[in-house]
This record gives C-alpha cells, sequence and structure tokens, in this order.
C-alpha cells in the first residue's frame, strides 16, 4: 500500500513538471510574439490611434511626430535596465554600457544647442518637463522661497506656481510663494515694466522666463535684467520652442539664464522627456579679482536623484541622444525654418478672413485666437 502510495505521488510530480515545463515553453514562446497576437484589443486601440493622427489635423502646438529611428530606441533592451545614480557612480552593476548612452546624450545636448561644456552642463535624466521644473526649484530654493512667474491665464505653465484666490492648484505654489507677472492688455505682450516694478516689492528668489501659450519672442535680456537686479536666479523655460531655438530661428536663452528647461518632444521632436542645463564656471568677478563660481550641477543633480526621482528611464534618454542628434543637422534647420514660414501664413490668413488674433500675430510656432467676443467655446471644437 505503501509503495503504491509513493508511486502514485511520484506520477503526479512527473505530471506537474510536465504541465511546469510546458508552461515555461509557451510563456518563453509568448514573449517573442508581437503585439498584434499577444494583445489583440491594445493593438486595434494603437492601430486606431496611428489613423486618427495620420488623417486628422491638430493644430495642437505642443505636439508632434518623431523619428523610426527613435521609436526603436524608445522600444528597445534599454528599457530593461536599473541604473539609480549617474555615470560613474551607479548603485548597480552592469551599468558601462548604460553609461556610454547617457554621456553620449548629454554630449549631444549641448552640441545641439551650441553650448561650451567648460561653461554649461546638462541633465537628461528628469522624466517630464513639470518635474524638470520642480527639481530646479527644489535644488536652488528653501521652502515658501518666492517666485515670479507668467500668470496661466496670460500664457504661462501650471508648473510655475499656478494659484487661484480661492485655491493653490500647482504644487509649486503650495511649497514656495509664488507672484505672477502678466500681459500688457493693451498690447498682449509681456508687462516688463509692470514685472519690474512688482519684482523690486515682492524680491523673488527666482524669475520664471518661460510659457506654455505665448506666440511671441522673450526678452531674455530684460528679464535678466530684472533678475540680476533682484538677485534673483533666472530661470528659461523653452519647451515649447527648444526644437526652434537649436535650429537658430527664434533667440535663445542661453546668453542670459542661470538655468534653462526644456521638454523634448514638443518642437524638439523627440520621446517625451526633458532635460535641465545649468551654467558652470565663473559666475562673477568681484573689485578685487576673487572669482565666484557657479554652484548649480550638484545640487540640480541631487535634486533629481535621489530627491525626487530613482532609476531614469534609459529607454528614453537612448531615444533622445537620437533625436539631438538629428536636431543638429541642416535638415533640422531648414525644417524649423518651414515650421515658422507655416505659422505666419496660417496667422495672416486668419487674420484676413476676420480672425483677431492675441498680440496680433506670431514670432514663432503658435497662434493664439481670441475668442473672448464669440460664443464658440474652445472645448466644444474637436475631441
Amino acid at each position: 500500500m505503501l509503495a503504491t502510495a509513493s508511486k502514485t505521488l511520484f506520477t503526479s510530480a512527473k505530471s506537474q513538471i510536465r504541465r511546469s515545463t510546458t508552461a515555461s515553453l509557451q510563456w518563453a514562446k509568448d514573449l517573442n510574439k508581437p503585439l498584434k497576437e499577444t494583445d489583440p484589443a491594445l493593438f486595434d486601440i494603437i492601430e486606431r490611434e496611428k489613423q486618427r493622427q495620420r488623417n486628422c489635423l491638430s493644430l495642437i502646438a505642443s505636439e508632434n511626430f518623431t523619428s523610426r529611428a527613435v521609436y526603436d530606441a524608445l522600444g528597445s533592451v534599454m528599457s530593461n535596465k536599473y541604473s539609480e545614480g549617474y555615470p560613474g557612480q551607479r548603485y548597480y552593476g552592469g551599468n558601462k554600457i548604460i553609461d556610454q548612452a547617457e554621456l553620449l546624450c548629454q554630449k549631444r545636448a549641448l552640441e545641439a544647442f551650441k553650448l561650451d561644456p567648460e561653461v554649461w552642463g546638462v541633465n537628461v535624466q528628469s522624466l517630464s518637463g513639470s518635474p524638470a521644473n520642480f527639481q530646479v526649484y527644489t535644488a536652488l530654493l528653501q521652502p515658501h522661497d518666492r517666485i515670479m512667474s507668467l500668470d496661466l491665464p496670460h500664457g504661462g505653465h501650471l508648473s510655475h506656481g499656478f494659484q487661484t484666490g480661492a485655491k493653490k492648484i500647482s504644487a509649486t505654489s503650495i511649497f514656495f510663494e509664488s507672484m505672477p507677472y502678466r500681459l500688457d492688455p493693451k498690447t498682449d505682450l509681456i508687462d516688463y515694466d509692470s514685472l519690474a516694478t512688482n519684482a523690486e516689492l515682492f524680491r523673488p528668489k527666482l524669475i520664471v522666463a518661460g510659457t506654455s501659450a505665448y506666440s511671441r519672442h522673450i526678452d531674455y535680456a530684460r528679464m535678466k535684467e530684472i533678475a540680476v537686479a533682484n538677485n534673483a536666479i533666472l530661470l528659461a523655460d523653452m519647451a515649447h520652442i527648444s526644437g526652434l531655438v537649436a535650429a537658430g530661428v527664434v533667440p535663445s536663452p542661453f546668453e542670459y539664464a542661470d538655468v534653462v528647461t526644456t521638454t523634448t518632444h514638443k518642437s524638439l521632436r523627440g520621446p517625451r522627456g526633458a532635460m535641465i542645463f545649468y551654467r558652470k564656471g565663473t559666475q562673477s568677478v568681484d573689485k578685487k579679482g576673487i572669482e565666484t563660481k557657479y554652484d548649480l550641477q550638484g545640487k540640480i543633480d541631487f535634486s533629481v536623484f535621489p530627491g525626487l526621482q530613482g532609476g531614469p528611464h534609459n529607454h528614453t534618454i537612448s531615444a533622445l541622444a537620437t533625436a539631438l542628434k538629428q536636431a543638429n543637422t541642416p535638415e533640422f534647420v531648414a525644417y524649423q525654418k518651414q515650421v515658422l514660414a507655416n505659422s505666419k501664413a496660417l496667422a495672416t490668413r486668419l487674420m484676413d478672413i476676420g480672425y483677431n488674433l492675441v498680440s496680433n500675430g506670431t514670432d514663432n510656432h503658435l497662434s493664439l485666437v481670441n475668442l473672448k467676443s464669440s460664443k464658440v467655446h474652445t472645448t466644444s471644437t474637436y475631441y
């Protein structure tokens, strides 16, 4: 009877092992199946979104099409690796090749924007634009320090400290004290005189020169003048125009800013990520010839990791490296020149047929139609 029980258990164990082995082999095969076979429902959703993007005219200025090469990097094995830390200083082993990809991305970022590596550095690990801005704030400011930025209803961005009279909306407005500057209602241009006057009273520690919906050039020289007068850091958020800046077809903030943030999609035409550029080297020289050095790199790097993020997205960094290589070409410059030409043509035609544009035109890739006097609500015009 004991022998019979043992034989039964052995037979059962063999059968279980056989089933387990079969399941493992099937699982291994499934790993190499394309999405269409593995998940037809999601494949269908993606295909329908692809057709929507191809067949619909999108007038959302912050969207763009990236390249096949960028897609290849995004869907690569670089997604598998954990690499907390920075090149040469990782918490995990096996990161020598990952280090090469990140260093290449940093090198290409500086080259794309024509920056001297002795004067500028860049962090390419930030996951997107809003976190990048918050990482700069937490790196360089103390809680409840003061920030000035363009008001959201006047073309600013949520991450710059937006709040209403009744509620703090952005986390920036919760952890820091924010005061907006606004447009001149007569011209729809940034009111630099009002900004200067209010900055003298508010005494911000940081001023943001950046927009989300503003069709004119920013006067970075004037912004720097105001920042210096108030001993404030000048942060330029060029997320929407970074592709145009890289191509040299709009004014660059790098001559004036202490820190520059940007997303990597939009006009730059890369994957969805972000970069933080920071000044290096000599900040000032006093009357005795004693130099003061910038102290930004360590603070910003620490704020990104370990302050607010864990492991970076290596597939995104790799894809960004490819996008930056593409951005540093004559073809990309020609593309951005055509973007400006198309934008101006659209603005002119809209005004010709009776539309009222904010500031009566555009200097960049976007136009804003003023619908205040109409009965049209923007959210009802498309889905």
